[in-house]
């Protein structure tokens, strides 16, 4: 018996490029509620950045947000846990991408982890100077690596859609820590390489809830889109991705309809017999 569905947000939940929720994805998410389902947000984004693109919300019982980074609950917007890099490792991390040359992001502590400190190089990825951009005023340029003098919920690089050879090796490189692969929301082709402390992603914040909630990850269906969901979609016990996925996930998951199709009703539907 399903007791809980997890669901990714940006490009599942809410269409890429849309600016609302359809209403068929959110009657059925409330139908869901009804039933007495637990509704688990599992997004990428921080909570500002959420309130930003969607500011009337949705109806959910908790949100995993920054990739794992914190757990909120819902109603009451309280921040029931969060991760964070230390110091000494927001430096060492600092000092590998540097090496890189590469354009990269510090995003601060929870719940501040909307500020952020930049590297910016003179060859610019389009898709970084627009993130930088769309959020004037809470960027700030970084000092050196050395001068660094407080933790940080993350790292963003943002690499061409062809550097995936690149994104693997900061994986290898970085393994001591969760280097997470997710599609960018902005122009839905550049790769996000992000950095967080070891262990943290969707899918382990999501058993964390699960625990406090006394469900198991078999009694949840999961739905999802991109790569960064994969630490829950593996785990949940039926899982499914919206057909417009990446080809190598829709080969190895159940489909629903496309994201502008109301996938996420149908999933919900599918699964939980509204």
């Amino acid at each position: 018996m399903i007791k809980a569905i997890i669901i990714d947000f940006d490009g599942t939940t809410l269409p890429r490029q849309w600016h609302s929720v359809s209403k068929e994805n959110r009657e059925a998410l409330e139908k869901a509620g009804k039933k007495g389902i637990i509704r688990i947000l599992a997004t990428g984004r921080s909570f500002f950045s959420f309130n930003h693109v969607l500011p009337e919300g949705l109806p959910i019982d908790y949100m995993v947000f920054s990739s794992g980074a914190g757990i909120m609950q819902w109603d009451n917007r309280r921040i029931m846990q969060s991760r964070e890099l230390t110091v000494e490792e927001t430096r060492e991390i600092a000092s590998y991408l540097w090496k890189y040359n590469v354009n990269f992001t510090i995003q601060k502590r929870i719940p501040n982890n909307h500020f952020f400190l930049y590297r910016q190089i003179a060859r610019q990825h389009e898709d970084f100077r627009r993130r930088i951009e769309n959020y004037p005023g809470l960027g700030t340029p970084m000092p050196l690596p050395e001068d660094l003098n407080e933790g940080a919920t993350q790292f963003l690089t943002i690499l061409g859609a062809d550097q995936a050879d690149l994104h693997e090796k900061i994986q290898q490189q970085l393994s001591s820590y969760s280097v997470i692969r997710a599609t960018s929301p902005i122009d839905n082709r550049a790769i996000w390489t992000e950095i967080f402390a070891k262990d943290v992603n969707k899918g382990s914040s999501c058993e964390l809830l699960l625990n406090q909630l006394g469900i198991s990850f078999p009694e949840c269906a999961g739905l999802g889109n991109d790569y960064n969901d994969l630490d829950f979609l593996e785990r949940c016990g039926i899982s499914f991705v919206v057909a417009n996925a990446p080809a190598p996930l829709t080969k190895r998951f159940e489909k629903v309809p496309a994201d502008t199709d109301n996938g996420l009703a149908a999933f919900i539907c599918q699964n939980i017999n509204l």
